[in-house]
């Protein structure tokens, strides 16, 4: 596995630590998503559109999504 891999598996390990330590009602911003993670701000965009679509995030406008349920 590439250096370039193993940075970009270890960003997502970190959107993921972060997500899952969101309760209920939680808000996050897409640029503190990018700022925590090391994933630049359309990719993150694209992560939490996809957790708004499975009922886990909503977005709140103004690049923010809030958690909907905790896993």
């Amino acid at each position: 596995m590439s250096v370039t891999n193993l940075s970009l598996d270890d960003a997502f390990d970190r959107l993921q630590r972060l997500l899952l330590e969101m309760r209920a009602g939680d808000e996050l911003a897409l640029r503190d998503a990018s700022r925590l993670s090391g994933l630049a701000e359309p990719t993150c965009r694209t992560v939490l559109e996809g957790l708004s679509k499975a009922g886990l995030m909503s977005p709140s406008g103004d690049d923010r999504f809030v958690r909907v349920t905790t896993v």
